[in-house]
């Protein structure tokens, strides 16, 4: 989740439109769709962005017209998130002269060779050959493997015209915000109501989830009569995304659950209980595994859910790991849910119901 201070990222500017031959553009309205990468980067980008005089153009929430324009664009077999993505860069077509699309390769710097998802790395590219009028890309490629994180907008600001002191002005407080986001979800905010937070913090008012996580095992909440507690696992784009978790969150509330999220465990507590697993590639996912083994550890949780979506090949084989360490080892009652574009709210709504009753009914913990 974080933004590692000091390792290196680029970025390179595709086809923006009227731009001399140094890339500058005047009033440049910059598309930022709100899906996949959104939920991790957008205060940074954002802040970026306007620090240098660009106005940030956002798709709104995800919607049914959306989705399937999206999975139309995209071959059969993709997951329902780049089809989601898809769908908000159609959206964002007439609406802004460039769209920032990241290329996470990627996001951590380590010992061991560490990627994202195949469909991260290859996202850029993906869009720009999967319509017939590609939209005109600002292409942010992240590899903090080989190099830095504050050289990734130097290509903003060639797009934008910024000089070198508005550029190094805009990261600083670009850096201070995503910081500040960052804290908010380790805190137990979604990531929609940390961004309205650090954004605008004048006209945020306290919201879901607003409190102090405990991250060690040896702190724990106290439960209220009758609620159990539920940590939900999984990445943000699909657990914060309501129109595809068909407001997953939300229904365990109203179940009486005492949610917590996978984004609530800090990096130190994930790289601790990693040690079974050090050399795992994906950075993403590593995150998921980490997480679950805190979980289990933890007294005060009743029950583990992981969300994971249907074609999502590093998901699919982290997710049977996580499986296999809970169905052989005592700990939380433990479920997977797998969502497509095809999944039902009914069903959804049946899950949870089945997984809390369960939970309740239940003497002893699977």
């Amino acid at each position: 989740m974080q933004i590692y201070r000091g390792e290196r990222t680029v970025a390179r500017i595709a086809s923006c439109p009227a731009a001399d031959p140094y890339g500058t553009v005047d009033n440049m309205r910059i598309g930022i769709p709100r899906a996949l990468s959104y939920y991790r980067y957008y205060p940074f980008l954002k802040t970026v962005i306007e620090g240098m005089d660009g106005e940030v153009v956002l798709s709104p929430s995800t919607r049914k017209s959306l989705l399937e324009k999206g999975a139309y664009q995209c071959v059969d077999d993709i997951c329902v998130p780049v089809k989601v993505y898809f769908g908000h860069v159609l959206d964002l077509m007439e609406k802004a002269d460039c769209l920032l699309i990241s290329r996470l390769v990627s996001v951590e710097k380590s010992n061991c060779d560490t990627y994202t998802c195949p469909k991260m790395i290859g996202l850029p590219d993906m869009v720009r050959h999967s319509m017939e009028e590609a939209p005109k890309i600002i292409e942010h490629i992240v590899d903090l493997q080989n190099g830095s994180w504050k050289s990734s907008i130097k290509g903003i600001a060639k797009a934008l015209g910024a000089s070198p002191s508005v550029t190094r002005k805009a990261y600083r407080e670009a850096m201070e915000v995503q910081s500040s986001y960052e804290k908010l979800l380790l805190a137990g905010q979604t990531p929609e109501s940390a961004i309205e937070h650090v954004l605008n913090p004048h006209g945020a008012a306290a919201q879901d989830g607003e409190h102090s996580a405990p991250n060690s095992k040896k702190e724990h909440a106290v439960h209220k009569d009758g609620q159990i507690k539920i940590a939900l696992i999984g990445h943000e784009y699909l657990i914060h995304d309501a129109y595809v978790s068909h407001s997953l969150p939300d229904k365990l509330r109203s179940q009486g659950v005492d949610l917590i999220y996978s984004s609530q465990v800090t990096p130190e507590a994930i790289n601790q209980e990693l040690g079974k697993h050090p050399e795992i590639s994906w950075s993403f996912e590593k995150e998921l595994l980490g997480a679950a083994y805190h979980f289990q550890g933890r007294e005060d949780i009743d029950g583990v859910m992981l969300l994971m979506c249907f074609a999502c090949g590093p998901d699919s084989i982290v997710g049977e790991m996580i499986s296999r360490e809970f169905y052989r080892s005592e700990g939380p009652a433990f479920t997977t849910m797998v969502i497509d574009e095809h999944t039902g709210e009914a069903g959804v709504a049946t899950r949870v119901e089945a997984f809390v009753d369960l939970i309740r009914r239940s003497s002893v913990r699977l």
